[in-house]
């Protein structure tokens, strides 16, 4: 029934997993993170912020995702790239045959 549930805990993410987890902890626990810690062998602190947010209702919100990765360059300069498109627009033309909407350009970065 452990690896049952360890496996299922490895599914979730984020707060599912923390609220998964502090449920566990209650049910089988008695509500201790040591003890969901030795059992299950989950972090005991991220036990207790499932503990604190099933308690207040509040749930943490990571910046995993707010922080993780590079902006695109057209997101971090968007006046720049939309004079770059305007520009590339005015020398745009279509394919002589006709056959797909595409508009071809022969610009280069110089």
């Amino acid at each position: 029934m452990v690896d049952d549930l360890r496996l299922a805990a490895s599914k979730m993410t984020g707060a599912e997993r923390r609220s998964f987890q502090a449920e566990m902890c209650l049910k089988y626990c008695g509500g201790s993170a040591r003890q969901t810690e030795i059992v299950f062998g989950w972090g005991r602190k991220n036990v207790q912020l499932g503990l604190h947010e099933k308690r207040t209702g509040i749930v943490c919100l990571g910046l995993q995702s707010v922080n993780s990765g590079c902006k695109k360059w057209e997101e971090r300069y968007p006046i720049v790239a939309q004079s770059l498109k305007e520009i590339a627009e005015a020398h745009a033309q279509q394919k002589p045959t006709f056959n797909n909407p595409i508009a071809y350009t022969r610009l280069t970065a110089g």
